[in-house]
């Protein structure tokens, strides 16, 4: 288990990461998600001592990652793919990593296989594609079997089968007991193997809840309805405290519940042709969570 404790980095006057505190359980997939400049890689740097944090405290099963006796046993990161001798081939690669970390060599022909690197682990890394190079960050990261995988956009690169092989793998890993840790701004990919968000901007903490609590929570859940008279079917649903705007050929209603609005419209005699309830998608509750936490916002182009 990885705890942050009040974890904050400064660069100076910029605070990066701001009184972070999260525990981090094993047997969960967690996706941390945040804009560009939210301080996630800063934090999951800071997890594994390759950044210092001004205060605060990264504990992992109560020790600090740097009196780790076996590191590797304990955390397995990608946070780089580049970050490779390029001249080396995948098998290499994976060698040194399994002498200098103390792993045996069986584990190596475990990785390969496993992401898939078989047919080409005797190529120059430098002539591997992005997919691949994604690959073999990792069967780096898994080396060494660890309790805690964290992968910073580990989607990047990876073709449909490489997506499809991910999702299954993150699963099994939690099925192991593992706990998994994932950034990427796919938000669709992060929705489809995440069983915990945790959302932060500007370096704070926004949101950590399970996916069934924020489809729960959000704003933007809503029920839509479309009926023979949506005048009068919005006139009663606003004098019921629902909030109600026209959406198509229907309204989008919140702050009600469907039973609630079939039934008034039951006993106003009123028509529903349609009444289904909405959920968002996770971009879009991203979208409403991060509001006016954004450092970076594009803004579009003129026509002239």
């Amino acid at each position: 288990m990885i705890k942050l404790d009040n974890l904050t980095k400064k660069y100076g006057d910029k605070t990066v990461v701001n009184q972070l505190s999260l525990t981090l359980k094993p047997g969960v997939v967690t996706g941390l998600l945040g804009p560009n400049g939210s301080g996630k890689s800063t934090t999951m740097k800071m997890i594994i001592s390759l950044v210092h944090p001004t205060f605060g405290n990264v504990t992992v099963g109560e020790k600090k990652y740097s009196d780790l006796l076996k590191p590797t046993a304990k955390i397995g990161t990608l946070i780089d793919p580049s970050a490779v001798d390029n001249n080396l081939t995948a098998r290499q690669h994976l060698s040194l990593i399994s002498t200098a970390a103390n792993i045996n060599k069986s584990r190596v022909d475990k990785m390969l296989k496993i992401t898939g690197l078989e047919m080409a682990q005797n190529k120059k890394i430098k002539d591997y594609s992005l997919g691949m190079k994604q690959r073999l960050g990792i069967a780096t990261a898994l080396m060494g079997n660890p309790e805690t995988v964290i992968l910073d956009e580990p989607f990047n690169g990876l073709d449909v089968d490489g997506i499809k092989w991910l999702r299954k793998l993150f699963n099994q890993l939690a099925a192991e007991g593992k706990a998994v840790i994932v950034s990427s701004h796919l938000m669709s990919e992060i929705q489809a193997v995440a069983d915990r968000i945790i959302i932060i901007g500007q370096g704070k903490l926004l949101a950590d809840m399970t996916m069934e609590e924020m489809n729960k929570k959000s704003l933007s859940s809503y029920i839509y309805v479309k009926t023979n008279n949506i005048d009068k079917m919005s006139r009663v649903l606003t004098e019921n405290q629902a909030m109600v705007q026209q959406l198509n050929q229907g309204l989008e209603v919140r702050n009600i519940e469907a039973r609630e609005g079939g039934q008034l419209a039951y006993d106003h005699h009123i028509v529903v042709y349609e009444l289904k309830e909405v959920q968002p998608t996770l971009e879009e509750l991203f979208t409403e969570i991060t509001y006016g936490k954004v450092d970076y916002v594009s803004q579009g182009v003129e026509n002239k």
